[in-house]
Order: structure tokens, then sequence, then C-alpha cells
């Protein structure tokens, strides 16, 4: 079902790709060639433009997304980590981290970017005929109540995410980790857990964090300015061990 869906996506997204290229060679060459006049503001021809940018990069996004779910998975080569691991860590998640670690999280997944791009197509749309829509307000008032959802999505985002924080209790805790070639032990006032490796399907690595899944929910996060530089090193090569 995911290759066929990467299918249709792949197809739909190439034919309105190489209809609006075809539009777009077509007007280029009547202004350029044949002199032809535009009759259109200059409003409307720079939202015109936008509009343009924003659908053809959600076209790009869905093809790209297709190619994704048609790929075969790559077969991960595992290195064997022959070192004894043995690394303690202690430390707390900021909240400034947390909420950047969340917004990122949040806000990159391309269904957001395709209603990122719809609402600017929407908001572009009640620019340009304002005057018709405002007249029209009976009638557009729910297009207008989505676009105030959007412009205030990540404010709200945002409020979720702080008292998602000052509500759990563990995550304002200060931790301990051990760290070994089996395991990771958590340790805190109120928590004593200890997941072998097996138990996680994937390791994502960022600029700030180890971030561990068990299936689509990050289940432990492990801040890098943990480490020691030495430990850091040994440990990034020690995930690239874990299946």
């Amino acid at each position: 079902m995911k290759r066929l869906t990467g299918w249709i996506l792949i197809v739909f997204c190439s034919i309105l790709l190489l209809i609006f290229a075809f539009v777009l060679v077509t007007v280029v060459q009547g202004v350029i060639f044949k002199g032809a006049e535009i009759q259109m503001t200059l409003k409307e021809i720079i939202s015109s433009i936008l509009g343009f940018i924003i659908v053809i990069s959600l076209l790009l996004i869905g093809l790209k997304n297709g190619v994704n779910r048609v790929k075969k998975e790559k077969v991960l080569k595992i290195k064997e980590y022959t070192k004894d691991l043995n690394i303690e860590l202690t430390g707390i998640i900021e909240y400034t981290d947390y909420r950047n670690l969340i917004l990122g999280l949040s806000f990159k997944k391309p269904i957001y970017l395709v209603v990122v791009g719809t609402m600017l197509l929407l908001l572009l749309s009640f620019l340009v005929n304002s005057e018709n829509m405002t007249n029209q307000f009976g009638s557009n008032y729910i297009l207008l109540i989505f676009i105030g959802i959007f412009l205030f999505s990540p404010f709200l985002t945002l409020v979720n995410i702080k008292r998602q924080y000052d509500t759990s209790r563990i995550l304002q805790e200060k931790f301990k980790y051990y760290l070994t070639n089996e395991s990771i032990r958590i340790k805190s006032e109120t928590l004593d857990s200890v997941q072998k490796w097996e138990h996680f399907d994937q390791v994502r690595e960022t600029k700030r964090f180890f971030l561990f899944y068990h299936g689509k929910t990050i289940t432990t996060i492990l801040d890098k300015r943990m480490f020691s530089e030495k430990d850091l090193q040994e440990f990034h090569i020690f995930t690239k061990s874990l299946k």
C-alpha cells in the first residue's frame, strides 16, 4: 500500500509539474517573442508569481515524498562495536532545548509544509481579491477561520509544549544515565528504568540530541551537552552498531 501511494504521488505530481512547465514556457514565449500584453495589475502579477512558486514547491515535496515511499529500504551496514561501553551522564533537559526540538520535529513534516503552502495560496487569493471577498464575507467566513487557525497554530503549539513541560515532572527532573553495550539505564528520584538497546527501532542524531524511537514515538532523549568530547565521539560510533 505504501509503494502504491508513492507511485500515485509520483504520477500525479509529475503530470502537474509538466503542465505547469508547459504553461510557463508558453507564457514566456508569448511575452518575449510575440509581444503579448499582460492585462494584470502589479499586485496580481506578484501574487501570481508567488502562487506559482508555492504550487511548484508543493508538487516537488509531493514528488520527493512519493520517491521516498517507493524506494526500497537500504540495508544498513552495521559496524561491529568491539569495545566496552561504560558511560555515565548526568543532566536535565532544559525547556528551551525541549521546545526547539519539538518545534523542529513538528513543523518539518511534509504534511505541515503542504498545509503551509495551501494556506499561503489562500492568503494570497484573499489579498488580491480582498474587496470582493470582503463583500462576500458571509460565504467566505469559513475560509477566514481556517486562515486564522493557521496563523495562530505556531502560538498554540508553543502553549501546548510549555504546558507539557510544566506538567511533566519527569521532564524537569535531573537524570543519571548509565550507557553500556547491552542497555541504557535511566535513574531519577521517581524513575529507575533499564532498556535494552534492542527495544529501540530507530536511532536519530540531530545537532543537539540523540533520539531513540520505539515505533514512531520518541521514548528516550540524550542531550549531547551531557557528554564529554571523548564520550560523545565514542557513543556516536556505538550508535552506528545498533540495528
